[in-house]
């Protein structure tokens, strides 16, 4: 059967996204727009992972945890999990890699953590979108440890895109595009919308759909993996 998805959209713990991304908007936005599976990725960060699954134990949605890692190469991997705690795990284990540095809130945004009712109750302190201090060949080694899905993430984009990378994958890449295919890689290519804005979040097209036995991340990791 198949089902509608959006794997790459942005909380606001991410600075670059509208104050409007919150958990319970995201996942009512989802609803409306006819979404069964979605995930969402902020930037080299998975302190509102917890949150959001609990959310989404009131929709009807596939919720698969996710993040954004932007690699020492400067490119953006999107990195998915089987279950929040392996992400929150993957999570401590990109902290040294991270760099610490304060930031202007007032040029870069606010990175809010929220409860389960959207209030902000507290603030990452350091500017979440820096590239991290890991090469994506150690990035690969450290997801070796967890059942995961890496998807390179905005092909079609002039910067931050992972193009030269696909091959190191040493097996057949998922390939993420936002607008349009750029080339014609072998590859299994994934539709998304990288959304900051809440109107973003993808509408449920033929381009953003998956075939799966069962709507369960089971099956998601199946297909996604060739397994």
């Amino acid at each position: 059967m198949k089902y509608a998805y959006d794997l790459h959209i942005h909380s606001v713990l991410s600075p670059c996204a509208d104050v409007l991304m919150t958990p319970h908007n995201i996942f009512n936005m989802a609803n409306i727009k006819g979404l069964d599976i979605i995930a969402v990725t902020d930037h080299n960060s998975c302190l509102q992972l917890k949150v959001l699954e609990e959310i989404s134990k009131s929709y009807d949605i596939l919720y698969i945890p996710g993040i954004e890692v932007t690699v020492k190469e400067d490119f953006d991997v999107l990195c998915y999990f089987k279950t929040v705690d392996d992400a929150l795990r993957f999570d401590q284990l990109l902290e040294p890699y991270k760099r610490k540095e304060t930031y202007d809130q007032d040029l870069y945004g606010m990175q809010e953590i929220t409860n389960i009712y959207d209030e902000v109750i507290d603030l990452y302190p350091y500017l979440l979108t820096n590239k991290l201090d890991i090469t994506f060949e150690s990035l690969l080694d450290l997801l070796k440890s967890f059942e995961h899905i890496i998807i390179y993430a905005h092909i079609d984009r002039p910067f931050r895109s992972g193009i030269a990378y696909v091959d190191k994958t040493r097996n057949k890449a998922i390939i993420e595009y936002k607008h349009k295919k750029p080339c014609d890689i072998d590859a299994k290519w994934i539709h998304n919308s990288d959304a900051h804005q809440i109107v973003d979040i993808l509408e449920r097209t033929e381009k953003n759909m998956i075939d799966l036995e069962h709507l369960d991340i089971d099956c998601f990791f199946k297909v996604l993996n060739d397994e």
